[in-house]
C-alpha cells in the first residue's frame, strides 16, 4: 500500500541536529513512504526556511512537497504568500502560533492572510497542541468563516487537546486532522468513529518522531483495507491538490 507522509519538516531540529532532504527521503523511504510534504521551523527568517522546503522540492520533484511558514506579523507576508505560493507553486501553508509567537484568536492578520491565500486553492496546516498558544479553538472559527479552505489540525491536537479537537471539529467538513504525536489510543480510536478515514491523515513529524510507531499505530484502529487507504495517501493526494472555486 502506497504511504503519503502530509506531516514532516527539514531543517535544524530543535535540539540544534542538521538534517537534509537527502537524508528525509531516504529515512522515509526505508519505511515505504514514498511521498512527503515539509515545512521548515528552523531559523527566525522565514523567506531562509521556505527557499529550503522550495530546494529540496526542486531536489526530490514530485517527492517532496511544499509547505510555507509565513509569520502573519511579517510586514512581508503578503508578498511572500505570492512567492511561495504563486511563483514557488509551494503545496501549502504552514501556521505555528508558538514558533512566531502569537495568539490565534488575537492576530486580525490571519484573517486578511486567508484571503490572499484561497485564491491559491492550497489547504493550512496548524500546529495545535503542545503550548498555549496552539489551542485548536480560533482555528476552528477561521474554517467556519473560510468554508473553502481545507484546513489540517496537525498532532490531531496533541496531548492536550485531543478528546477536545475531535470533539468540536467532528461536524465542520472543512477540518482533516493528522496522526503523529497522539499516542493516546482512546482518542485516535474516537477520531476513527467520530471523523472517520477521509478526515484523518497519516504523518510522520519527521525527524522528531519513531516512523514506526507513527505507521503502526494507524493500523490499530480498525479501518479496513480502503480505509487505511484513505488515511496513508488518498486524503494527502486530495488536499495537495489545489482546489479552484
Amino acid at each position: 500500500m502506497k504511504m503519503y507522509d502530509i506531516h514532516s519538516h527539514l531543517g535544524k531540529t530543535s535540539s540544534g541536529e542538521e538534517n537534509t532532504a537527502a537524508q528525509l527521503v531516504s529515512s522515509l523511504n526505508q519505511y515505504g513512504v514514498t511521498k512527503v510534504g515539509i515545512s521548515s521551523l528552523s531559523g527566525s527568517v522565514s523567506r531562509l526556511q521556505n527557499e529550503l522546503v522550495h530546494n529540496a522540492m526542486l531536489e526530490f520533484p514530485g517527492t517532496v512537497m511544499g509547505y510555507a511558514f509565513i509569520n502573519p506579523k511579517s510586514l512581508t507576508r503578503s508578498e511572500e504568500i505570492k512567492e511561495c505560493l504563486g511563483e514557488w507553486n509551494m503545496d501549502g501553508v504552514k501556521f505555528m502560533p508558538w514558533k512566531h509567537g502569537y495568539y490565534a484568536e488575537n492576530c486580525p492578520q490571519i484573517g486578511d492572510m486567508l484571503k490572499e491565500i484561497e485564491p491559491y486553492g492550497v489547504h493550512i496546516q496548524i500546529h495545535v497542541g503542545t503550548n498555549p498558544l496552539c489551542t485548536p479553538f480560533p482555528w476552528i472559527d477561521y474554517a467556519k468563516a473560510f468554508p473553502k479552505i481545507r484546513f489540517l489540525f496537525t498532532h490531531m491536537g496533541c496531548r492536550e487537546f485531543g478528546y477536545t479537537t475531535v470533539e468540536a471539529i467532528k461536524d465542520i467538513p472543512n477540518i482533516w486532522v493528522e496522526t503523529s504525536c497522539q499516542y493516546e489510543r482512546e482518542v485516535l480510536l474516537k477520531a476513527a468513529k467520530e471523523l472517520g478515514s477521509k478526515r484523518i491523515c497519516f504523518g510522520s513529524d519527521w525527524p522528531y518522531k519513531p516512523t514506526d510507531v507513527e505507521i503502526k499505530k494507524v493500523q490499530l484502529l480498525g479501518f479496513s483495507e480502503s480505509e487505511l487507504e484513505d488515511v496513508y495517501y488518498k486524503n494527502a493526494e486530495y488536499l495537495w491538490t489545489r482546489k479552484k472555486g
